[in-house]
């Protein structure tokens, strides 16, 4: 455990004694894909660390639309889990759990208390709330000002360059939540990129066709 706690920003900053009872009361949980992680009818349950897999964060209309605020991946930290402890997050969101994931939790009791008493500990809550707000906005100016074709022909363009294929394994059901849209939408463009050559529609994946065509859609 204090291998695994090691990777947490504020770790060495800690004092022996809050090293201590961290690592006392730290624990790591397997979560299957599609479990409810924070929301409303969901107790809070403290700071997490993804150690393997992805969650999403987003905020839920009375209507069941759903926009997508952000997603932590492997590696990075997530506060919104802990947010009855902190005053600054106010807004009603959920987390779900994207794909199986691995989750380390520091218990919202305890890291409540390490912002309390530890100023590194404050500054890492607050530097993490400022990087995710500044995700939100950017979503938010994003869905507002930015047509569907350009949003999704930029998130494809992205998927291929991060992976290094031009084959995305995904769904149209899955693509709409990636980029905030709905399935129905969703297809209806992609079927427009297809008769204009710049992909094709496979079960379960799209193919990009034509690098050069898609990078335009999303200028």
């Amino acid at each position: 455990m204090t291998d695994l706690l090691k990777t947490i920003p504020f770790w060495d900053h800690l004092t022996e004694e809050e090293q201590a009872r961290v690592a006392a009361a730290a624990y790591v949980r397997h979560y299957d894909a599609g479990e409810q992680l924070y929301g409303p009818c969901v107790d809070c349950v403290g700071m997490i660390h993804i150690l393997r897999g992805e969650t999403r964060a987003y905020l839920l209309s009375d209507e069941g639309r759903e926009v997508t605020l952000f997603r932590v991946t492997e590696g990075d930290n997530c506060i919104i889990s802990a947010s009855c402890v902190l005053a600054h997050i106010s807004f009603e969101a959920h987390m779900d759990v994207s794909e199986p994931s691995d989750i380390l939790i520091i218990p919202v009791g305890l890291f409540g208390e390490l912002c309390d008493r530890n100023v590194h500990v404050q500054c890492f809550a607050y530097g993490l709330a400022t990087r995710r707000f500044s995700s939100v906005v950017a979503v938010m100016e994003q869905t507002l000002f930015s047509r569907l074709d350009k949003r999704l022909a930029g998130f494809l363009l992205r998927t291929c360059r991060e992976t290094g294929s031009p084959e995305i394994r995904m769904t149209q059901e899955e693509l709409a939540a990636r980029v905030n849209s709905v399935r129905e939408t969703v297809g209806r463009m992609l079927k427009r990129f297809s008769a204009e050559g710049i992909i094709e529609i496979r079960r379960g994946a799209i193919r990009v066709l034509d690098m050069e065509k898609l990078e335009k859609q999303a200028k």
